[in-house]
């Protein structure tokens, strides 16, 4: 499940809804928030919730578009990957993927995007990747064993990229 979503205070509805797809062996990949180096936002600090951070590599963009400002430290071991200044950050971080200059349809055609919302649907696509090469999970009964075993299963495909957990938690969702 693909949350592009976040701020504000916890919601014990939202933490229900979450409870509710882990036990019944779903994934909840959640949007870590845009507040510029901020702790992960709620749903995404949610325990049950994978929480994804947004990078981006430089080259990727035009110089002087609006991205040229999303570049900040810490780089990662490949000196051009960066995680996004505006990427919220903090020990709840699971995964990072790409979310700077992210080509998405908008109203009219296409536009390049940032943000950790466009980061979350790359790592769920990752995860997806994953787990269709997993066909063992995929056919266990649907409850938060299956659940776990995917998380397992997804995090253990990470790459670290060297930004450090608080940035990346366990890496590039691949």
């Amino acid at each position: 499940i693909n949350l592009s979503l976040g701020g504000g205070p916890a919601d014990e509805a939202i933490e229900a809804a979450i409870q509710y797809a882990r036990a019944h062996g779903s994934l909840v990949i959640v949007a870590a928030g845009n507040e510029g180096r901020q702790p992960v936002s709620f749903p995404a600090s949610y325990s049950l919730s994978m929480a994804v951070s947004a990078m981006g590599r430089k080259g990727t963009f035009p110089a002087g578009t609006t991205q040229s400002g999303d570049v900040a430290s810490p780089y990662g071991q490949d000196r051009k990957n960066f995680v996004a200044a505006f990427s919220n950050i903090g020990p709840e971080l699971d995964l990072t993927a790409p979310g700077v200059g992210v080509i998405s349809t908008w109203p009219g055609g296409y536009a390049a995007l940032d943000g950790t919302s466009m980061a979350c649907p790359a790592a769920v696509g990752a995860a997806a990747a994953v787990l269709s090469s997993h066909a063992e999970l995929l056919g266990l009964p649907r409850n938060s064993s299956r659940s776990e075993a995917m998380a397992r299963a997804v995090l253990g495909r990470a790459q670290p990229l060297g930004f450090g957990s608080l940035y990346e938690g366990q890496g590039l969702a691949r």
